[in-house]
């Protein structure tokens, strides 16, 4: 099957200095792919290599197996690629409607949009927009009285309106209220039913909300892709967005963050709670007093917070794993008095990881007994 959209080996050079390094990119028609990654990382480049506005210095992009080396940003737009910046572009003195209806046809002007009569196909088109987008209260005010996050919502709208195969979004939730961030990703995981999407975000919570499938971007190239939590849990991504080099595997990863959910569960991390974690982990899985030390450090900044059960416990590939967890999980939750929402996410856990009743029983009593000693 031939890819929607295919970036083999390209790099962009700027007077040396590698914007993009022998990138390999590939995503299939129906995809919504979320590009994270660090700030220097490439991702604007990235975007601009696939809209035309950079040419690579080598390797070639190609879009439904057309390439798009040489090809100017309006012939590419017209292939059917729409991106969608950063800061919203609209008409601020264009009412919703009128800047939805004079996206709605390319060859159309501002003048004739305001003073031509819409035909109803079109009429329909907008209106059904409108309601995509949330704003068919607000349809027929100036798009400068709009908030922040409504511009957001009406670039997009404008964007869909033009009919692409493929929509490029740059940082849609920068600026938004929590309420308008969560909106946006239901607009966007609506859209997806229907188009192929690609996303670039800074915001983690929210790429949560909407990520099947993640790349991350490092130096200009591919560093992994996968499902939000292979990438959460990468020692390559933790390395590079903490700055610092980890030598915590994905297995240890894996119980931290399980360990760390349970401890949030009530949303109050209390610090013997964190210290528990950090002492059983570093007791577990290193032996010298200095090793030990070293990898509590390590592990205190990677603590995670709400992180879904039901997306980690999956994750463990073995019953000593899913005993570890729940040993470690049952001493965090008791190294204070166990309150009604930390025992509700304890049996959820319990229940996820399927063990034996006489083996929960056995790890529960083990864990009270190391507290005690």
């Amino acid at each position: 099957m031939t890819a929607l959209l295919d970036i083999a080996n390209v790099t962009v050079s700027f007077d040396g200095f590698k914007a993009l390094d022998d990138l390999n990119f590939s995503m299939a028609e129906g995809e919504l792919r979320v590009i994270i990654g660090p700030n220097g990382a490439g991702k604007t480049t990235f975007l601009d290599v696939i809209t035309g506005k950079v040419q690579p210095t080598a390797g070639r992009a190609r879009f439904k197996g057309k390439d798009l080396s040489k090809q100017a940003e309006h012939t590419i737009a017209r292939l059917g690629i729409g991106r969608k910046f950063q800061t919203p572009r609209v008409y601020l003195n264009l009412t919703p409607r009128e800047n939805l209806e004079l996206s709605c046809n390319r060859n159309k002007n501002v003048f004739s949009t305001l003073f031509k009569k819409t035909p109803s196909a079109e009429k329909r088109t907008v209106g059904g927009l409108l309601e995509t987008i949330g704003l068919d209260h607000k349809a027929d005010v100036p798009a400068a009285l709009l908030s922040h996050g409504e511009k957001q919502w009406l670039e997009i709208g404008m964007l869909v309106a033009q009919s692409p195969d493929l929509l490029l979004v740059d940082e849609p939730v920068a600026g938004l209220t929590d309420e308008e961030t969560e909106q946006t990703g239901k607009l966007l995981t609506s859209l997806a039913e229907s188009h192929s999407i690609i996303v670039i975000e800074h915001d983690m919570e929210f790429v949560r909300q909407i990520a099947r499938q993640v790349t991350v971007l490092h130096q200009g190239s591919v560093l992994c892709e996968g499902t939000m939590d292979e990438v959460q849990n990468d020692p390559q991504v933790i390395e590079v967005y903490l700055g610092q080099e980890t030598t915590v595997t994905a297995e240890q990863m894996l119980l931290l963050r399980i360990a760390a959910t349970m401890a949030w569960a009530d949303d109050d991390f209390e610090s013997s709670e964190q210290a528990v974690i950090l002492d059983r982990l570093s007791h577990q899985f290193v032996h010298t007093p200095d090793e030990q030390a070293a990898l509590k450090d390590e592990l205190g900044n990677l603590l995670a917070k709400n992180i879904p059960l039901e997306e980690l416990v999956p994750q463990l590939t073995s019953e000593a794993q899913r005993e570890q967890a729940l040993m470690l999980s049952y001493e965090v939750i008791s190294a204070n008095q166990i309150n009604e929402t930390e025992a509700t996410v304890y049996q959820k856990l319990v229940s996820l990881l399927n063990l034996p009743p006489e083996t929960v029983s056995r790890l529960e009593t083990a864990a009270l007994e190391d507290l005690k000693s």
